[in-house]
This record gives C-alpha cells, sequence and structure tokens, in this order.
C-alpha cells in the first residue's frame, strides 16, 4: 500500500518523504516519476502535476491533493475515479488565518489610502471606525474562512458569513442561500472571498454583487482568480463605489505584466502567498486517513464531487 508523492508547491520531494516518514515509519512512499509498480500505488499526494501524466494506477484508493483549491482535479478528465480528501488542517490553517487577518485589518485601518498619501508627501489623519462599527463579511465559511471569521469576532469586529446551507455559529452571523446574498453584502464593509471555485462560484464577484455592498467597501479576494471579474472590479473602484481591493489570486497566474491590476492605485496584488502548505502541516491529515483505510473505516474529509469541495 504505496504512497507516490508528486512535486510539492513548496520544497523538494524528500523533504516531505522524510517528513511523512517521521509521522508513519512503515510507510511505502515512492517519489514521482520513479512510482516502481503502479500496482502497489494505493494513495497519491498531489502537489504540482500535470494530470495529463497520471499513470494507470489500478489500485488506486484516494487522490490527496497538497493545496485547497480543488478544480483542477475534479474537473480534469483523467482525474481518477476514486476519494479525494482534503489535507488541510481541519481547525484551519494558521498561515492563512494571519494573513486573513493581516489583510482585513489593512482595510480596516486604511492602509491602501494612507500609503497613498505618503505617496503624495501628504499628511492627513483619516476617520476610523472602532472594530464593533466594521462590518466584515465572509463568502464562505469552511475550515479556511472560520477560523479567520472568530479570530476577528473575538477582536469584535461584527463579523458574518454567507454560505449555501444554513447553519448556526456561535460567534458569526450566518446568512444562507442565494436569497440571503443581497442582505449579507449590504451589511457588509469588508467582503471576503474564500469559496472553492465551482460553476456557480465563477464570477461571483461582479458588477451586480459589488453594487450590492455599502458605498466605500473593501473587497479581498483570497479564494481564486476565476471568482473575480476583473473589468467589474476596476469600475467599482473607479466609480468610487468600491474603496480598495486586494487580490491573493488572479486569473491567469502568474498574472502577465501588461494586466492593468498591477497599476490600479487602488488594487494591492499578491502573489498567491496567502497559504504555504508543509508536511508538518498535511502530514498528519494524510497519516490519519491512511491508518482509517488500513483499519477499514472510512476516509475522514471526503470532497463531494457534486458540490465541488
Amino acid at each position: 500500500m504505496a504512497l507516490l508523492m508528486t512535486p510539492p508547491v513548496l520544497g523538494s520531494l524528500e523533504h516531505w518523504r522524510d517528513g511523512l516518514l517521521a509521522l508513519m515509519p512503515d510507510l511505502d512512499i515512492r517519489l514521482w516519476p520513479d512510482i516502481g509498480d503502479p500496482a502497489d500505488i494505493h494513495y497519491i499526494l498531489v502537489g504540482k502535476f500535470n494530470l495529463d501524466d497520471m499513470p494507470d494506477l489500478p489500485n488506486l484508493r484516494a487522490v490527496m491533493p497538497m493545496f485547497a483549491g480543488l478544480e483542477h482535479l475534479l474537473y480534469h478528465p483523467k482525474c481518477p475515479p476514486v476519494p479525494i480528501v482534503r489535507t488541510g488542517m481541519p481547525a484551519g490553517d494558521r498561515a492563512m488565518t494571519e494573513y486573513t487577518v493581516l489583510h482585513v485589518l489593512r482595510h480596516h485601518r486604511k492602509m491602501p489610502t494612507y500609503l497613498a498619501q505618503q505617496a503624495r508627501c501628504e499628511w492627513n489623519v483619516l476617520d476610523q471606525k472602532q472594530p464593533h462599527e466594521q462590518r466584515v463579511g465572509f463568502m464562505g465559511f469552511g475550515e479556511m474562512a472560520a477560523a479567520p471569521a472568530r479570530v476577528l469576532a473575538g477582536m469584535h469586529f461584527d463579523v458574518a458569513a454567507w454560505v449555501r446551507r444554513p447553519r448556526e455559529d456561535d460567534a458569526v452571523t450566518i446568512f444562507a442561500g442565494d436569497d440571503a446574498l443581497p442582505s449579507f453584502l449590504a451589511r457588509t464593509d469588508i467582503l471576503v472571498c474564500l469559496i472553492p471555485l465551482t460553476g456557480e462560484t465563477k464570477g461571483i464577484l461582479n458588477a451586480e454583487n459589488f453594487a450590492q455592498l455599502p458605498a466605500g467597501a473593501a473587497v479581498i479576494n483570497l479564494g481564486r482568480g476565476a471568482h473575480m471579474i476583473d473589468a467589474d472590479l476596476t469600475a467599482a473602484l473607479d466609480s468610487g463605489h468600491l474603496s480598495a481591493a486586494t487580490l491573493d489570486a488572479t486569473s491567469p497566474e502568474p498574472l502577465p505584466s501588461d494586466s492593468p491590476l498591477w497599476k490600479h492605485p487602488k488594487i494591492t496584488v499578491m502573489p498567491h502567498t496567502a497559504r504555504r502548505v508543509r508536511p508538518e502541516t498535511v502530514g498528519p491529515q494524510v497519516v490519519e486517513n491512511i491508518r482509517r483505510d488500513r483499519a477499514g473505516l472510512p476516509f475522514l474529509w471526503q470532497v463531494d464531487r457534486d458540490a465541488g469541495y
């Protein structure tokens, strides 16, 4: 029951192998492209790997992505018809949490405007809301979004989340379903996009939804570039309806040097740096699911292929 490991987003194959072996010393790990007998491979850990190169693995039992986004697997014709199981930390990724809080605080404290003033050598103190007066809204409330949402609620921000199905949370106000989206947007001063990319959410950051945000709202896209309609964003910023935006994801990536997003005065472009997976964060989920499978138990954190997450 071997694990095939493909090249990681960060670090070497050998570093990842050693990290997993520290957690499960008896695990047979094959490093791409040296897979040995394909019949030995029961699990594949997918990083920077083109699924067009996927070999025939007759005994494959699970695909485990190193990354949070699943669209490259779910919609690829060569993705094996076996369970896809998430490897993110169930209680939330600490790197994503700190990154999300960082950018919410940047917009809360009007740092983009202050940096623009500095470039003009202007000394001008801006009005500042208290945290309880600042309404932060999360599109999505999965493992990546829930942790920073609760941190911000603990800092006394007014935090809400918009989700597909109704649920309750002690710290965060929940809006559920398409009918609730306008009400959610209307109460959101800082919008954080952290939803999966599906056919339903592609292009969700668009002119219609921007218009439903309060005047002066800010947008932070930590999801996927395809969530955003770039021309709609720049139009909303140029009109003054939106005050600023931070983009950690763009389409395409890397962002071409001639993209107008780079030089827009109200946009911060980051090179998709929010989450940086390492074997010590992914490894525990990988080995737990292998242990469960060896024991005849169902996988944890299995992706719903129909829902797209």
